[in-house]
């Protein structure tokens, strides 16, 4: 009889004992049995429970999922901090530990107001986070110009001045942004250099041997490299508004196949975008 009163008591407290603890279910999978002594803003302050004299423990509050306490309670976290998932990131930059904007992590831009070393005009981009941190980007720009100031010439065949040649260039610049702080958030800022790969007309005013002037359109190539400097405003979560610079040189420019000086490369505007 006293044997049968024993076993369900003792069954009973190591039932007791192995409940008596709280667990911490972390975003990787991981399961951590503790004593959780403290909860913070940013972090959670624990002792393993096989331990609890021992050292105390601290993790940041993002990397948790929930805490299921000795009592039975549980206490989910699933939008304090930043949440990262396969192709979104959540702000948490207000400061109150809660996600506010969830950011996607692909832009396509339009600039309607373009400028580059030929003159003004327009482009269209694509922006695309590699990394889970959002640190660094692929970017491609395709821009077309038009060289609206070309000025005016003497057409002596006809003495008449003759507004000069609009020439058109197009551009197509595969590169690489750094944020420094993640692409994705209110503000950012980011820099990174891009190949350049131009093509279109270049024309110039030319005199014949019997001492007429016109004007000649020749091909006009150019390779190069040029370094972007790009400011990032995004006021919700699909609104982009961005503002570009870059700068650079050719190490090959082309005039009707003729290769001729380095030249300096320019090009930035003023962009509205959609994130998704």
């Amino acid at each position: 009889m006293r044997l049968k009163f024993v076993v369900p008591v003792v069954i009973t407290l190591f039932a007791g004992s192995a409940y008596a603890q709280d667990k911490i279910h972390k975003r990787d999978g991981e399961v951590i049995d503790a004593k959780v002594k403290n909860v913070g803003t940013k972090t959670i302050t624990y002792s393993r429970f096989d331990n609890q004299s021992g050292p105390e423990y601290t993790i940041l509050k993002h990397d948790v999922l929930k805490i299921k306490y000795e009592g039975g309670s549980e206490e989910a976290f699933e939008s304090m901090g930043r949440h990262r998932g396969p192709s979104r990131m959540w702000d948490a930059s207000d400061g109150n530990g809660m996600a506010k904007v969830n950011y996607g992590r692909n832009l396509i831009a339009l600039a309607p107001l373009q400028f580059t070393d030929n003159g003004l005009g327009f482009s269209l981009s694509y922006n695309r986070a590699l990394d889970k941190d959002a640190i660094i980007s692929f970017y491609l720009p395709v821009i077309a110009t038009f060289k609206l100031n070309s000025g005016s010439y003497l057409n002596t065949a006809t003495n008449t001045y003759v507004n000069g040649h609009q020439d058109m260039m197009f551009y197509v610049m595969p590169g690489v942004l750094l944020y420094p702080g993640g692409s994705l958030g209110k503000v950012r800022y980011g820099i990174g250099p891009s190949l350049v790969y131009a093509s279109g007309e270049r024309s110039s005013v030319l005199t014949d041997v019997w001492g007429y002037t016109y004007e000649k359109i020749s091909s006009h190539t150019m390779l190069g490299i040029v370094l972007n400097n790009s400011l990032n405003i995004n006021p919700s979560e699909h609104i982009y508004l961005g503002l570009e610079f870059g700068f650079g040189f050719t190490y090959l420019n082309r005039i009707d196949g003729i290769n001729n000086d380095t030249r300096g490369l320019v090009q930035g505007g003023f962009k509205l975008g959609y994130r998704f």
